[in-house]
């Protein structure tokens, strides 16, 4: 009996001492935004990408006419706050899911293609850039379709 209680015991303090080193090791790594390098990186990226997709072909029809100078904070927000870095995001969830019907598979392709290009140009971190990538390509349509 005194073996099962001293088993639990030793259990638990492993786990409590593996979640406080688990959640000393998360604090120190930061955000997805800080891991970035912060507001400055944001705004690059969003600033880049969406100068980037104005260029595109298969984006003509979508930000053709978009004024990207003014879109480019909003985005900057946007990501920043899906990364962690504290700011409002102008956009609801719900605002997201109906932009993305503004756009076909075809420029949601070719915004991801751009994401992606654009990524590369501001970490080369490769688990920072995957990390990203998963946060924000997954939405990017429906956040692009809800700002225009």
């Amino acid at each position: 009996m005194k073996l099962q209680v001293s088993s639990r015991w030793l259990a638990l303090l492993i786990i409590s001492v593996g979640l406080g080193v688990g959640q000393s090791l998360a604090q120190n790594m930061g955000s997805l935004f800080q891991l970035m390098g912060g507001a400055d990186t944001v705004k690059k990226l969003s600033g880049d990408l969406l100068q980037s997709a104005a260029k595109d072909p298969r984006l003509s029809g979508l930000l053709g006419k978009a004024d990207t100078s003014a879109l480019t904070p909003k985005l900057a927000d946007q990501m920043c706050s899906m990364l962690g870095g504290g700011c409002k995001a102008p956009l609801t969830d719900q605002q997201i899911a109906a932009g993305s019907s503004k756009l076909d598979a075809t420029q949601t392709k070719a915004l991801g293609d751009n994401f992606s290009s654009v990524l590369n140009t501001v970490t080369s971190n490769p688990l920072v850039k995957e990390g990203v990538s998963k946060a924000i390509a997954p939405k990017l349509g429906g956040i692009i379709g809800g700002l225009i």
